[in-house]
């Protein structure tokens, strides 16, 4: 499962910063899973609570914002959203729009700790 690997790199980096700032909990962490990221949103929830088990994140919050597949239409000039299972063709011309501009992102957004 690649979702436990990326929660066990997320707990990893955490623990990191945790030595570094000094704080010993963790209530939630915010993360944005891009839809062509080949993360499972619900894959990763799961595996969230496996590989937190008995960290300093345990019992904490993954929140997850989805982000949307957004290309570049050369045709159009415009930023585009791909109709779902459309591939990269722009919703408006039908032309191959195979410029990725958002999508493909896993990103460690803000991690919440106690004050």
């Amino acid at each position: 499962m690649h979702e436990l690997s990326v929660a066990l790199g997320l707990i990893e980096g955490i623990e990191d910063s945790a030595s570094r700032e000094g704080f010993e909990r963790v209530l939630s962490v915010h993360v944005r899973v891009g839809a062509l990221s080949g993360i499972a949103p619900d894959a990763l929830r799961f595996s969230w609570k496996l590989a937190s088990a008995g960290t300093l994140a345990a019992d904490s919050a993954l929140e997850i914002e989805d982000v949307p597949l957004v290309v570049f239409c050369e045709y159009c000039e415009a930023e585009r959203m791909p109709r779902p299972g459309s591939g990269l063709i722009c919703p408006k011309c039908m032309n191959a729009a195979p410029t990725i501009l958002r999508g493909r992102d896993l990103q460690l957004v803000a991690v919440e700790v106690p004050e």
